[in-house]
C-alpha cells in the first residue's frame, strides 16, 4: 500500500513537470532592435525569441519608455520567437530608453538610444543683413526642418539621404546683440540652439594712406538702417557729405579728398545714432618739384587715378618750363606730380569727373 502511494506521487510530479509552461528554464529573452539608436521618428524593427510558443503579445504589451508602443497584437510562433514588427520611435527623452515586451508569461527588455540632430552656424557673429550658412546633421530624410531666428521662422529645409542639409539666410534687421537660432522637425526632434552675435559697428577706409588730394572711400557698417551720419571729419576738418544716411542694411559709404596737411596719421570719425566710430588715415609727404618753399606734390598716378581710363595727356607750364605726363609712356614723362595752386592742361577721351571737377572730352584747363 505504501509502495503504491509512492509510485502515485512520483507519477504526479512527473506529470506536473510535463505540463509546465514552455519557456521556463530557457535562456532569458532579449529584445532585438534594429537600429538600436536614432532620432525621434526612426523606424525600428523589433524582434525577440525565447518567448512562450503560441502566445500573443497583445496591444500595448510592447512599451517604449513606459508608454504603450504596439497598436496591434503580435503572434509568438512555435519556436518561441515573436514575429518581427516595425515601429516608429515616439517622442521621448534624448538618451537610453527602455523597451519592454511581454506575452503575459515571459518579459523581455532592450534599450533604444534617442539621438539629437544637430545644427551649426557660420559665421557665429556678424552684422544685420549679412548672409549666414546653417548646416544640419543627424536629421531624418523624411522630415522637414524648420529654422527660427529669435523664435521667428526663417526657413524650412528637407534633409538629404544622409540626414544632412545646408541652407542660407539673411540676418534680420530686427536682430539683437545676442540671437538664438533654433531647429525642429515635423517628427518632434529639436536640435541644440545656436547663437549669432552682432559685432559692434565699424568703419573702413580705402586706401588707408595716400598723398594730399587722394580720394578716400569711407564705409561704415553695423548701424541701424536709415539713420543719418553726423560729424564726418578727418582730424578737425569736416568732410562734406550732406544727406548721408545708412541704407537698409545699416551701411553708409562716401568719398573725400585727403586735405593738405603735414605728413602723419589722422583720425577719421563719424557718428550715427549717438555711436561714434573712427579709423586712421595716413597722409604721405610728396616729392618736391620746384624751389624750396613750393607745395608738396601729389604723385600724378594717384591724383588722376579716378580718370585713368580716359586720360590721354597732361601738360603744365611753371617758371618758364613745360612738363608733360603721358600715361602710355610714364618713363618718358617729366611731370610726376600735381601741386596745389598750379594750373594744368588735361586731355581726356570722354567726359568724366575728377574729384569735384567736371571734365569735358578733349582739353581741359584746371587748377589743382
Amino acid at each position: 500500500m505504501i509502495f503504491s502511494r509512492i509510485v502515485l506521487v512520483l507519477i504526479l510530479i512527473v506529470g506536473l513537470s510535463c505540463i509546465a509552461l514552455p519557456g521556463a528554464g530557457a535562456a532569458n529573452p532579449v529584445v532585438s532592435l534594429s537600429p538600436s539608436s536614432g532620432p525621434i521618428g526612426t523606424k525600428v524593427t523589433v524582434s525577440v525569441c525565447n518567448m512562450t510558443p503560441g502566445f500573443t503579445v497583445l496591444v500595448g504589451n510592447i512599451t517604449f519608455n513606459g508608454d504603450s508602443w504596439n497598436t496591434q497584437d503580435i503572434k509568438v510562433d512555435s519556436s518561441g520567437c515573436m514575429c518581427a514588427t516595425s515601429l516608429i520611435v515616439p517622442v521621448a527623452p534624448i538618451g537610453p530608453n527602455g523597451v519592454v515586451v511581454t506575452d503575459g508569461n515571459i518579459t523581455a527588455t532592450g534599450i533604444f538610444t534617442i539621438t539629437q540632430p544637430n545644427i551649426t552656424v557660420s559665421p557665429t557673429s556678424g552684422y544685420k543683413g549679412q548672409t549666414i550658412a546653417v548646416t544640419g546633421s543627424g536629421w531624418l530624410t523624411h522630415s522637414f526642418v524648420t529654422l527660427t531666428f529669435e523664435g521667428n521662422r526663417i526657413g524650412t529645409v528637407k534633409p538629404d539621404s544622409a540626414g544632412s542639409f545646408t541652407t542660407e539666410f539673411v540676418v534680420p534687421l530686427t536682430a539683437k546683440q545676442s540671437n538664438v537660432i533654433g531647429a525642429s522637425d515635423t517628427l518632434g526632434n529639436v536640435g541644440p540652439a545656436a547663437t549669432f552675435t552682432l559685432k559692434p559697428p565699424g568703419m573702413t577706409l580705402n586706401p588707408l594712406s595716400g598723398y594730399s588730394g587722394t580720394l578716400v572711400q569711407v564705409t561704415g557698417f553695423g548701424f541701424e538702417p536709415y539713420s543719418g551720419v553726423e560729424n564726418l571729419r578727418i582730424s578737425s576738418t569736416a568732410i562734406p557729405a550732406p544727406g548721408l544716411i545708412t541704407n537698409h542694411m545699416g551701411i553708409f559709404t562716401t568719398t573725400f579728398e585727403a586735405p593738405s596737411l603735414p605728413g602723419g596719421g589722422y583720425i577719421v570719425t563719424a557718428t550715427v545714432n549717438g555711436i561714434t566710430i573712427d579709423a586712421c588715415f595716413t597722409i604721405i609727404e610728396g616729392d618736391v618739384w620746384g624751389e624750396v618753399g613750393d607745395e608738396y606734390a601729389t604723385p600724378i598716378e594717384t591724383a588722376l587715378s579716378s580718370i585713368s581710363d580716359y586720360l590721354i595727356r597732361v601738360w603744365c607750364y611753371h617758371k618758364g618750363e613745360w612738363r608733360m605726363y603721358d600715361p602710355d609712356d610714364p618713363l618718358g614723362s617729366n611731370l610726376t606730380g600735381l601741386v596745389n595752386g598750379r594750373a594744368y592742361w588735361v586731355k581726356v577721351s570722354n567726359a568724366c569727373g575728377l574729384i569735384y571737377r567736371n571734365l569735358q572730352e578733349g582739353w581741359n584747363n584746371i587748377g589743382w
